[in-house]
């Protein structure tokens, strides 16, 4: 078992990893192509790439879903259908606005300010009758001290991206949240798929009334687009859910928020994005906020 968390642990690290440096394609892609043109064709093509994984893994006998309290997990597409649609309307909805932020503010930025949504969770699960505790309000208090120290005031197209960014993360909690419980009934891959199709035809179609998109302007974005939907969708959302079954939740957590800080190194390796004292200590706490809200709650007693 310890070898199989390793592995499992090990593979969350790498999903981490390219999500984290997906803001770099993402940005660059911004010089080429229009945003909602950009997510049509990364969802799109990260969906169907999918499609023949769902059926490689449903073959493997350890990457069968675990069933959830004794209740069956529901493996027909049409029943997933629903379920994945809900999922794919606000994905589509967090990516708009990240995707747009990336116009304004940088790569690095974006990807630190998305990390809050790990802190958004659990107050959001508050409505739902979910339990939290004091660590959970401590992270969030020492995190929004941070993403103060980060927001910079007298940059006002910065700040708009920066909110943009936060609307996001809000948007991201909500889907998790709402992916946490379908999870439960119905096949992870499947709704994954079908959230990505759905995601991808909702910004095709938002992409038609809004921008000027062209056939040119997505050969001009081929690489960021290929880098979206080859490792950002289809291998890291494989990863992470091969790896759930064994990776330690606690752990988990903790090698997901370095996603925030991939994205800080990545922007600062590829782009030259380079912060000051303040906004370097603005991610400090947003990091520490991260793990404290995650390590207080794995301790407290309502897990």
């Amino acid at each position: 078992m310890k070898r199989k968390q390793v592995q499992a642990e090990t593979l969350l690290l790498l999903a981490a990893l390219f999500w984290g440096v997906a803001f770099v394609p993402q940005k660059i892609a911004m010089a080429d192509i229009e945003p909602l043109a950009f997510n049509a064709w990364r969802f799109i093509l990260g969906g169907l790439i999918l499609v023949p994984i769902v059926y490689w893994l449903s073959s493997r006998r350890d990457a069968q879903p675990v069933e959830v309290d004794g209740g069956h997990v529901n493996h027909r597409w049409k029943a997933c259908l629903p379920g994945g649609a809900l999922l794919g309307f606000w994905l589509f909805l967090g990516a708009a606005l990240q995707q747009v932020s990336l116009l304004y503010t940088t790569a690095g930025r974006a990807g630190f300010i998305t990390g809050f949504y790990l802190l958004l969770v659990p107050v959001i699960g508050l409505s739902l009758g979910h339990k939290t505790n004091r660590w959970t309000w401590a992270g969030i208090g020492l995190a929004l001290f941070g993403l103060y120290s980060l927001a910079d005031f007298s940059e006002e197209s910065q700040l708009i991206g920066d909110l943009m960014v936060f609307a996001s993360a809000f948007v991201f909690a909500i889907q998790v949240l709402s992916a946490d419980r379908l999870v439960k009934r119905y096949d992870a891959l499947r709704l994954a798929c079908i959230q990505f199709l759905m995601c991808g035809l909702l910004s095709a179609l938002a992409s038609l009334f809004t921008e000027q998109a062209t056939i040119q302007s997505a050969v001009d974005a081929a690489w960021p687009i290929a880098y979206m939907m080859i490792f950002s969708t289809a291998l890291a959302f494989t990863f992470q859910l091969l790896a759930q079954r064994y990776a330690a939740p606690s752990h988990a957590t903790v090698i997901m928020s370095l996603e925030a800080v991939f994205a800080l190194a990545a922007g600062w390796l590829f782009l030259n994005e380079i912060l000051n004292t303040r906004e370097l200590v603005g991610c400090g706490l947003m990091l520490a906020g991260m793990l404290v809200s995650h390590f207080g709650n794995h301790s407290g007693t309502h897990h």
